[in-house]
């Protein structure tokens, strides 16, 4: 068997398999589509914050229209120099969210990493039990999106590193 990467030369056949397969997913023109069009898998869309002529401060998110689903991607603001992540960009929140809702989409999600976080520097073995006793250890970034609606909801393990966890937080806009 040989392994090819999807190109717009076979991406038809492709398409095609899917949609017989699993036709209920897919029609073979939304299967094509997929398979050639990254912006149906996310759409960049972001806002930034501007004073004296300058961005402050910014927040970048993918809108999963398949997931009915807003992701911050990244954000930030400087404050007089210091980088921070919280209330200074609750405009950019807010708007990130009426956006979300006026696209008919359902969630939003955020993943956080775990410093100050009681699941940091250890092996998660029992991913139920971690979610169930995760508590912040003065984490202002995490108490901040607590208040705000965001829940955490799971993790990705090690993904900044080992024993350096994300926490996947989810706000329901319902």
């Amino acid at each position: 068997m040989t392994i090819r990467s999807i190109e717009p030369s076979s991406a038809g056949a492709v398409a095609k398999l899917m949609s017989t397969i699993k036709p209920d997913w897919w029609d073979f023109e939304g299967a094509n589509q997929q398979l050639q069009d990254v912006g149906l898998l996310a759409k960049l869309v972001g806002w930034y914050l501007e004073e004296d002529g300058a961005p402050r401060g910014w927040l970048l998110c993918a809108e999963y229209e398949g997931y009915s689903c807003l992701t911050i991607e990244n954000l930030g603001y400087d404050e007089d120099g210091a980088f921070v992540m919280e209330k200074p960009l609750e405009p950019l929140l807010r708007l990130a969210e009426e956006y979300a809702r006026q696209k008919g989409l359902r969630n939003m999600r955020y993943i956080i990493g775990s410093t100050d976080m009681s699941c940091h520097g250890h092996p998660i073995t029992d991913f139920a039990e971690e979610l169930r006793t995760l508590r912040s250890l003065g984490r202002a970034h995490f108490d901040y999106f607590r208040s705000i609606g965001f829940v955490p909801t799971g993790f990705i393990p090690n993904c900044y590193g080992v024993n350096y966890h994300g926490i996947i937080m989810i706000k329901s806009l319902l």
